[in-house]
Parts: structure tokens; sequence; C-alpha cells
């Protein structure tokens, strides 16, 4: 083997290092994230009913909402902002985040937990949540959850 091929060689392992470092990162900053919910029987709403903003109610059932959030690489759960809801349980594993949340809501407790996996600018995820019902009972509902990567924080 000659240097230069042991030169090249250590060259691309470290560049291999290098990319596998990158793919295992999550960018900080302001994000979007939209969820699209499926449940079972999604009930249509009463004509003229309005949603909140960033709401909405597609074609085929289901439910979609948007909102923005400045993460961080260690907390970068893509879920409620509200100040009800809680993180239970958080694991991060390279560019992967796996958590559990509960938000506390007049009819009870709201379970959630997701799994994401961010790569560059985007975020791919799915949430699985249990919604209290009456006699005790639960529906449950699944979210897409798709993320992009709007820029750095700003404070005001």
């Amino acid at each position: 083997m000659t240097i230069k091929s042991v030169f090249g060689a250590a060259a691309l392992l470290a560049s291999c290092g290098l990319a596998a470092h990158a793919a295992d990162t999550i960018k900080p900053g302001r994000w979007e994230f939209t969820s699209q919910m499926q449940a079972p029987a999604m009930p249509q709403l009463p004509p003229g009913t309005q949603l909140p903003p960033g709401m909405q109610m597609p074609q085929g059932g289901g439910m979609s909402a948007s909102h923005t959030s400045c993460i961080d690489a260690d907390r970068a759960i893509p879920t409620d902002p509200r100040p009800e809801c809680k993180v239970q349980s958080l694991q991060r594993d390279g560019s992967t985040i796996n958590w559990t949340t509960v938000c506390t809501t007049p009819q009870g407790a709201v379970q959630s937990s997701g799994a994401a996996r961010y790569s560059g600018d985007t975020m791919q995820a799915n949430m699985t949540t249990q919604i209290p019902q009456a006699g005790g009972r639960f529906m449950t509902t699944t979210q897409r959850i798709t993320g992009r990567y709007l820029g750095a924080c700003t404070t005001r």
C-alpha cells in the first residue's frame, strides 16, 4: 500500500464520519410543523362553524393544523406548544426523537407518544394520542407530522 493510498483511505474514512455526524444532527432554530390527524369516524363540523386559526378540515376527513416553534437540538419535539401540555419523557438518539406528553384538559388527561426523524431542513414524525371520552373510554387518533426549517430564531 502506498502513502498516497493510505492518505486517501484516511480522508475517505474521515469524510464518512463527518457525513454520518451531519446526518445525526438536529438543526436548532425556527421550524414550521404541520400535523395531519386521522381519527375513527371523524365527524364533519356543522355549517358555519369556525375552526381556530391554522386549523383546517381537508376533504376525506381528519384535521390539519400548523404551528411554528423555536427548538433546540436536545428538545426538538414537534408537538403542542400550549402551556397545559407537559413532556413526560424524551429520548434522543442522533437525529431521532421519541417522546410522550400529557395535556391537561377539562375532559381529562390527553396522552400522546411519538417518534420524529430530522434530516437537514426537514422532519417526519408519527404520533398517537389517547383522548378521554365519556364512560372512561378513549378515542385513539394518529397524526403524521412534517416539519421544515425556517431559519434562526429571532428575539424581540
